[in-house]
């Protein structure tokens, strides 16, 4: 099984990508390789829902899963920095296809900044790193948790994202 991270766009900071192939690879025991690929140019802006200056999360995973086209032996994580929603959602951190190939995590809305707080590089990096194994985890399956400890707890706030750990709880990771 293949992981491949994605960049879409926008590059995105080498540090976030490493720390993200680090992470991944630490979390996911039936991974054989994380690969960081280039850049994906994608005309994001017929993409984004001009009444809510939003990016519709799941037109990026079918554009992702028809550009990359992966097997059945890979997942992809596609990275974006631009605020996403999907369906009735007023926003997401992330989606993913449950069981699919194709898996996308937001970067805007993990940032303190987003809501006038400090920048703080180490907050923002753990929001990452448990929004992408998070989407991951559905992309190879798994549904939300009721563990609220467990990276596969629903987020429905930064709240539940910052108390929850970065990795699977027992049952998650037997399911896995």
């Amino acid at each position: 099984m293949q992981i491949i991270i994605q960049p879409i766009e926008k590059d995105i900071n080498n540090n976030i990508l490493n720390l993200l192939s680090n992470s991944v690879s630490a979390e996911f025991n039936n991974v054989n390789d994380v690969i960081v690929a280039p850049k994906l140019k994608v005309d994001v802006q017929n993409f984004i829902d001009r009444n809510r200056n939003q990016l519709r999360s799941t037109d990026l995973l079918h554009c992702t899963l028809e550009r990359i086209k992966p097997t059945k032996e890979m997942k992809v994580l596609s990275i974006c920095d631009i605020d996403a929603y999907s369906g009735n959602l007023n926003f997401v951190f992330g989606e993913a296809s449950l069981g699919g190939r194709v898996a996308a995590i937001y970067l805007p809305r993990l940032r303190p900044e987003f809501y006038n707080l400090e920048h703080d590089d180490l907050v923002f990096k753990d929001r990452i790193v448990k929004e992408a194994i998070h989407e991951l985890g559905h992309a190879f399956g798994l549904i939300h948790c009721n563990n609220k400890r467990c990276v596969m707890h629903f987020s429905n706030s930064l709240h539940d994202t910052d108390f929850k750990n970065k990795t699977f709880c027992e049952n998650c990771k037997n399911k896995l």
